[in-house]
């Protein structure tokens, strides 16, 4: 990123908090506090619970959930069948 700054922490239990955050998330720390401050910064934000709602969960489908997604994968929609299937609908019913 241009213009990058470096934060320097100078706070032990700030330390061992990210550090904690990060092992539990599975991420870097800087990474940890970029989410944690997302996050905040959409708690504290304007605009409705719903609004901030859905926000959250765009980040989370973008940042979680399609990461995961194999590429031949993503954006290909089930059949009418893999649907059924998935919800334990068959020839009698549920």
């Amino acid at each position: 990123m241009e213009g990058e700054i470096p934060l320097s922490i100078k706070n032990a239990e700030v330390e061992r908090l990210v550090a904690e955050l990060a092992g539990l998330e599975g991420v870097s720390k800087t990474e940890a506090i970029r989410r944690s401050l997302l996050d905040r910064r959409a708690r504290l934000g304007g605009g409705s619970g719903r609004a901030r709602r859905g926000e959250r969960f765009l980040r989370y489908l973008r940042e979680e959930v399609w990461p995961a997604v194999p590429p031949g994968e993503l954006g290909c929609r089930l059949t009418s069948r893999e649907q059924d299937e998935l919800l334990g609908y068959g020839p009698e019913g549920v």
